[in-house]
């Protein structure tokens, strides 16, 4: 697996969720907002594939980070 979803938040000001991704090949993270995966603007279509299988997660709010701070 190259990719693997770290959190997400909703944020009171957007209406999409950030999403930060750890990408395990590149040994780096990726945040992004899930407009920009349904967009032209994300560029890796490895990516795009997977957030499209974890979209539910994520819109649902299963995978979002919660802190009392």
């Amino acid at each position: 697996m190259r990719y693997g979803i770290m959190f997400t938040v909703k944020s009171p000001t957007n209406l999409y969720r950030k999403v930060t991704v750890m990408d395990f090949k590149r040994a780096r993270q990726i945040t992004f907002t899930i407009d920009e995966v349904e967009g032209d603007e994300m560029e890796d279509d490895y990516l795009k594939e997977y957030m499209r299988d974890q979209l539910e997660k994520v819109t649902t709010g299963y995978l979002d980070y919660k802190s009392s701070h």
